[in-house]
């Protein structure tokens, strides 16, 4: 795992930290993962031409919870992923296939919220990145014009 990664997922804490315990960012990584995974299957049997975009936003999910997730939770954070994937898949069902078609309404409602927010939260990863790459400039910036007071 890169270092930009590791700081990318510590930068990411500083916008979650009003959000309740539960949503550690190993549970949120976790629940992503799941929900992406659930995404990419269904993507295949629906045949979605988004396929690789899916498999892209998954990969990021697993690779900042391989990131987060210390070496004794490795277990736990498996079995959070692998619960979520099967509650989002059974959304993913009900929304396609079910026969009532409220039921199908509420699923899909229910589905695309839950997607979005983990497609928020790389948007705040991306933010944090961005905020990580900039720091050394920054940093340089500031030692430079301290130098330059101290002549």
């Amino acid at each position: 795992m890169s270092g930009s990664k590791i700081v990318l997922a510590l930068l990411l804490l500083l916008p979650m930290q009003s959000r309740a315990a539960e949503d550690n960012p190993v549970s949120i990584f976790a629940t992503c993962a799941g929900r992406f995974s659930a995404e990419l299957e269904h993507a295949w049997l629906m045949q979605d031409r988004n396929i690789s975009g899916i498999e892209h936003l998954r990969r990021q999910f697993i690779d900042l919870l391989n990131a987060a997730v210390p070496l004794d939770q490795r277990r736990p954070a498996l079995h959070h992923r692998i619960q979520a994937k099967a509650a989002h898949a059974q959304l993913l069902s009900q929304a396609s296939f079910s026969g009532d078609m409220v039921r199908s309404e509420r699923a899909a409602r229910r589905a695309k919220p839950e997607i979005a927010r983990c497609t928020g939260v790389l948007l705040e990863s991306r933010k944090a990145q961005s905020l990580a790459l900039s720091l050394p400039k920054k940093l340089a910036n500031v030692q430079n014009f301290a130098q330059f007071l101290a002549d």
